[in-house]
């Protein structure tokens, strides 16, 4: 009984433990699943595909003027009159509440045949600005993964700087016990036990300051997922430093891309202008049905119904010259259009040049800090010994302390701030989202 009851117990606590391990699996944010939550949930992200939805929907023939109007009408009129009439032959009829009843329906079809080439160049624009939308779409997701990369990667260098205080803590610690054992055998002044706990009791603060960071950033990235600001989770310990490959050639730049196609709306708005010189003609097909019922009068009833067409020619002649000045502002718009083009190329350039110097520095600093934190860790660790053996002060470990607290977040920034660079060339170059 007490054997069945001990595996009993075996069982459930191995059960606990796999569920404890995947809770804490569960908990642990990668990068890409940020990503993946950000462009689910992201709000910026949801508005701009709504926007674009309604630039596809707005991209029909339809809507360009190209397919006809039908509209079915239907009117049914009541009357009650008092009735005098008077007719050649000399009748006369005088009689009052005379009801009458009128009856018109039909239906009529009327299609735009010809209107300048309008409605090709508004199906034109029209299709741009769906293009646009897609762009702008596509822009704001690599903003927002950029945005959320960063951020992760914030999370990742505020808790590396909380590793590095810890380690200084424990070196701290160290040194309050040596400076403890040597002020009691008598080879050392209680100013250097007093200063070492000072010192401690900073590096101790420094790590709850730390600690609220990293919180404030979590919410900063949980903001970005759009979920709750207080969910926690626990990140990757490393920053991944790859190389991007580099290109000159930034037509993948969605914002200059978008540019290019508000120069091409601007031209098919120039069309859409220049259309209002030319004729416009216009078919109609219809079927009318009308009846007429009175109880007196000279017609008591009358009824047709039928099929009709024709069509409308309009010749555009004199306007107020509205035209004239029309299709002078398109071709300004035109103009206005190509040199935001050019100011778009330019500041691109700029961008990718900033992007690019931002990076070749970053690589430098990180090999420089990445060679600097083994001699300030050697160094430290040398300081440390030398004050063990009463070699050294104090005040010369805590130097070799700061210089590697130091070389340790001059090392984290570094690593961040080649990621961010990596991040932005990719964003510049369009790579972000394929």
């Amino acid at each position: 009984m007490l054997n069945r009851l001990l595996r009993t117990l075996f069982v459930f606590f191995s059960l606990w433990v796999l569920s404890s391990t995947n809770l804490c699996a569960q908990e642990t944010l990668t990068v890409e699943q940020a990503i993946e939550l950000a462009l689910k949930n992201n709000y910026d992200i949801q508005i701009a595909k709504n926007d674009a939805d309604i630039d596809s929907k707005n991209n029909s023939v339809g809507n360009a003027g190209m397919l006809p109007k039908v509209n079915a009408t239907v009117a049914d009129n009541y009357t009650l009159n008092n009735l005098n009439q008077k007719f050649t032959n000399g009748t006369e009829i005088n009689k009052n509440n005379v009801t009458g009843n009128n009856l018109n329906a039909g239906v009529a079809l009327n299609w735009t045949l010809f209107d300048g080439l309008k409605m090709f160049a508004t199906k034109g624009k029209l299709k741009r600005l769906e293009q646009i939308g897609e762009l702008q779409f596509k822009d704001e997701m690599q903003t927002v993964i950029a945005n959320v990369m960063n951020a992760y990667y914030d999370v990742v260098r505020a808790q590396q700087q909380v590793k590095a205080i810890e380690e200084a803590i424990k070196i701290s610690e160290e040194r309050v016990k040596l400076a403890d054992m040597k002020f009691q055998v008598g080879t050392s002044s209680k100013v250097d036990l007093l200063q070492a706990k000072v010192d401690l009791n900073e590096q101790k603060s420094n790590l709850l300051s730390q600690k609220k960071i990293i919180e404030q950033r979590k919410g900063d990235l949980n903001n970005l997922l759009a979920r709750n600001i207080e969910t926690d989770f626990s990140v990757t310990d490393s920053i991944p430093f790859t190389e991007p490959k580099l290109s000159t050639d930034l037509d993948k730049n969605f914002q200059l891309q978008t540019a290019m196609k508000n120069l091409e709306v601007a031209k098919f708005e120039k069309k859409e202008a220049f259309s209002q010189f030319l004729p416009n003609l216009n078919g109609n097909v219809g079927y009318s049905y009308s009846r007429a019922n009175n109880t007196a009068g000279f017609s008591l009833f009358n009824q047709s119904y039928g099929l009709n067409a024709g069509f409308s020619l309009n010749i555009p002649l004199f306007n107020g010259l509205n035209t004239i000045r029309q299709n002078k502002i398109a071709s300004i718009q035109i103009l206005s259009s190509q040199f935001n083009l050019e100011k778009e190329r330019f500041q691109t350039k700029l961008n990718y040049y900033k992007a690019l110097k931002d990076f070749a520095n970053a690589k430098e600093q990180l090999k420089l800090e990445q060679e600097n934190i083994q001699l300030a860790d050697e160094n430290q660790k040398i300081a440390l010994e030398r004050f063990r053996l009463t070699q050294s002060t104090a005040i010369e470990l805590r130097e070799a302390q700061i210089s590697f607290v130091n070389a340790q977040t001059r090392l984290v920034n570094a690593r961040y701030a080649a990621k961010v660079a990596e991040t932005e060339l990719l964003r510049l170059q369009g790579e972000l989202v394929k």
